[in-house]
């Protein structure tokens, strides 16, 4: 499917005060979470214990990881790949594992 299917989706569901649990393919939930403070067509705002600011978060940096997602959940391409391609590697895979147990546990 096409990123842009995904991304309003994430327009659609996710909302400003959504929880959003850490987690990773490998180990599942990390324990501990985010927030979301804004959902704006080009970005989506984090606020995160530890960060000293509001941390904007693109549509591109999405796109990015959504085209390895099937991948990572495979373990074929592993976090720190991800990691290397986005600084907002902890956040955009937690709201994309978060969309898909809301959508049924795929993507769009």
């Amino acid at each position: 499917m096409p990123f842009v299917n995904t991304w309003n989706a994430l327009q659609t569901h996710l909302t400003a005060g959504s929880s959003i649990q850490k987690w990773t393919a490998y180990k599942g939930l990390l324990g501990g979470s985010f927030s979301i403070t804004s959902v704006e067509p080009q970005f989506i705002d984090v606020d995160s214990p530890g960060a000293q600011d509001i941390q904007r978060v693109h549509r591109r940096d999405f796109e990015t990881v959504y085209n390895l997602w099937d991948d990572y959940n495979k373990n074929i391409v592993r976090r720190h790949e991800i990691r290397n391609l986005t600084h907002f590697s902890t956040y955009i895979i937690g709201i994309l594992h978060w969309l898909e147990n809301q959508l049924g546990g795929q993507l769009p």
